[in-house]
């Protein structure tokens, strides 16, 4: 981006650190930041340029956030707040806060080929049910692409919806979106439907499976040539169910009468092999390892200690290029929360530490777990005490963050499990963890601090 005003150590709106940036398009950076009223780490997508000649850049991210904030459900990226404000170098900034995610897009795991069957099929099956929740609320996506799906430690999300329309709004240009996931009626100026985002679900799905859209059109031109020649996709791999390749080429249809609603997708794919039935929240622990590099993904941001200690221009630590563990799979049962039990609060800080160290070690355990199994343990326990309303739900997501980081790169992991145990210890005196919560999770953080280290 051309002429930055903004800066590591800037604040936004009295509010908003901004720490590190971790993407960039046109003429929008996204931050990693500190909020420091909730004390949190989000992230700030926020457009420094001249507000007289960005080409409408500023309604774009006002709309987005807008449109993002009235879509409930889990899986759709969730935007806290949205503002424009004067930055420390007097230029006027529209800036949307979003939630902080830890993964890699789609885009990044399709480079290594098309996704096995159930993954695939569950990827599309949530991607549906956000497709639908959105379409309830009478908001089109029109962007869903592989690069605006993320795979996170915290399952699959539907993100950017910079481009959305109302049901019903006329199209402002013929060229919004990539061309081999836009529908055949928005190349002739077709109002917005939901009938738009299922074709783009459907190239989705087929992408997944066969590794390569059914139009693979660089350009506009291309695309229409390819849709004029009448050419109809088939889907033939090797294990997948008929009702799963029915409902994806019916997603494919270029009448979109023919189509089926996300609602009627997701059902469909939701029964499919390694999905839940119905549609819902999908989770899963089927690690797949995915090298990605964290300046080049939007919000794929590493998380070391979210204490903005020091003064906000102080040094703020590089983005370095991670392997990330990636999970999808079936939606887990529910499992009874533990009560409280009456146990005393930790304290603070061990008896006769320094002021800055870390919580006292447990006892010496039994023999270390892989890091995958001991990190799964840690994650269960946030999963289920979060559920109980235990464990805040921002304070979670720093906890997953910061494990899913420390097992796609343990260096410096003593150090760093320390500090994700002094991030427990204070968040339990702040009250945002149970203590019953803050008892269970650290001996479980030391086990998987010997894991890493054995």
């Amino acid at each position: 981006m051309r002429d930055a005003q903004l800066r590591e150590g800037d604040i936004l709106a009295r509010r908003y650190i901004l720490k590190q940036p971790v993407g960039a398009g046109g003429m929008s950076v996204v931050w990693r930041a500190w909020d420091s009223t909730l004390e949190r780490t989000v992230a700030v997508k926020v457009l420094d340029g001249p507000i007289a000649s960005d080409g409408g850049q500023r309604d774009r991210i006002r709309r987005e956030a807008r449109a993002a904030a009235r879509i409930e459900h889990p899986n759709a990226i969730g935007v806290y707040d949205y503002g424009e404000t004067v930055t420390p170098r007097g230029r006027i900034a529209a800036y949307v806060v979003m939630q902080l995610l830890d993964g890699a897009s789609l885009a990044s795991r399709l480079a290594g080929g098309p996704l096995p069957c159930p993954e695939a099929v569950a990827v599309a099956a949530t991607v549906a049910d956000v497709l639908h929740a959105a379409h309830r609320r009478g908001v089109v996506h029109r962007d869903v692409t592989p690069e605006n799906v993320m795979l996170t430690t915290d399952g699959v999300r539907l993100l950017d919806f910079g481009i959305a329309a109302d049901i019903g709004q006329r199209e402002e240009a013929m060229t919004f979106g990539t061309p081999p996931y836009v529908a055949p009626e928005r190349l002739v100026g077709a109002p917005a439907s939901g009938a738009t985002d299922v074709y783009a679900l459907g190239v989705l799905l087929f992408e997944m499976l066969t590794g390569a859209p059914p139009y693979p059109a660089g350009t506009w031109e291309e695309l229409e040539r390819a849709l004029a020649t009448g050419r109809r996709p088939t889907l033939t791999v090797p294990g997948l169910p008929g009702g799963v390749a029915d409902v994806c080429l019916r997603c494919l249809e270029t009448d979109p009468a023919l189509r089926p609603t996300a609602a009627e997708a997701a059902t469909i794919l939701g029964a499919g092999p390694g999905t839940p039935a119905g549609p819902g929240r999908r989770r899963a622990w089927l690690a797949v390892p995915v090298v990605v590099a964290v300046a080049a993904v939007l919000a794929v941001l590493l998380l070391k200690d979210d204490d903005p200690a020091g003064s906000p221009g102080g040094n703020a630590a590089p983005a370095p290029t991670v392997s990330i563990l990636v999970s999808f799979a079936p939606a887990p049962t529910d499992r009874a929360s533990t009560g409280p039990g009456g146990t005393a609060r930790p304290p603070a800080r061990p008896s006769g530490a320094s002021s800055d160290g870390p919580p006292a070690s447990p006892p010496a355990g039994p023999s270390p777990q892989t890091p995958q199994a001991a990190a799964k343990a840690v994650l269960d326990i946030v999963d289920r005490r979060a559920q109980a309303g235990e464990i805040r739900s921002d304070v979670a997501l720093d906890i997953r963050n910061q494990v899913g980081n420390l097992l796609s790169d343990d260096n410096d992991a003593v150090r760093r499990i320390e500090d994700l145990r002094r991030n427990l210890s204070d968040r339990t005196r702040d009250h945002a963890i149970s203590d019953a919560a803050y008892q269970e999770l650290d001996a479980a953080v030391v086990n998987f601090g010997r894991s890493l280290t054995a």
